[in-house]
């Protein structure tokens, strides 16, 4: 049966796992979708379309820019999205990048590509989510994403994401490679 295609009645005698899963298959069915769609407006994402990605409010919900610092990242990260302070509007956001990946534009490209549901649809979204996406953008599989996340969680020397739980630090989606050794 179609998950997406459930009738009023269906939906109504399913248990509350059942709608959650129903909720995340949709979730998930939409970020391919929209990862497809921008990718069908700029083609694979990298440093020369970049900008001008993330100034689309088609594509990002947000106006967002990259800024080549650690913010609020935790050791772990490769990534950290959060509000923009200097946008009056309050509805900016800034994207944190560890400062090396500015000289590597494929790995900066990628990073961004994992980040973007964050930045779209906040805490209800996991490192699942970001690769769905990210896979759809860069036109990859989700098997060759994860393999590329995790080359670049490796590349900028994030840390285990166990260590830094162990010693109570938060984290989320975006922040931690995807990887078995850097994510949820």
């Amino acid at each position: 049966m179609d998950n997406l295609q459930h009738t009023v009645d269906e939906l109504r005698r399913m248990s509350e796992a059942e709608l959650a899963g129903v909720g995340e298959d949709s979730l998930k069915m939409r970020l391919h979708e929209q990862g497809e769609e921008a990718r069908g407006k700029y083609g694979k994402l990298s440093a020369g379309n970049l900008e001008s990605f993330l100034s689309d409010p088609d594509c990002v919900r947000y106006p967002t820019r990259l800024v080549l610092e650690y913010g609020e990242m935790g050791m772990h990260q490769f990534a950290h999205p959060d509000l923009d302070i200097r946008d009056e509007s309050g509805r900016g956001r800034v994207i944190y990048i560890r400062p090396m990946l500015g000289k590597r534009p494929d790995l900066l490209a990628l990073a961004v590509s994992y980040v973007i549901p964050v930045i779209n649809y906040g805490e209800i979204i996991g490192d699942e989510h970001c690769q769905v996406y990210g896979a759809s953008l860069m036109n990859m599989s989700e098997g060759e994403y994860y393999d590329a996340i995790c080359h670049l969680a490796d590349f900028v020397g994030a840390e285990e994401r166990y260590a830094e739980e162990e010693s109570g630090a938060s984290s989320s989606c975006g922040m931690g490679g995807g990887c078995g050794c850097h994510s949820d």
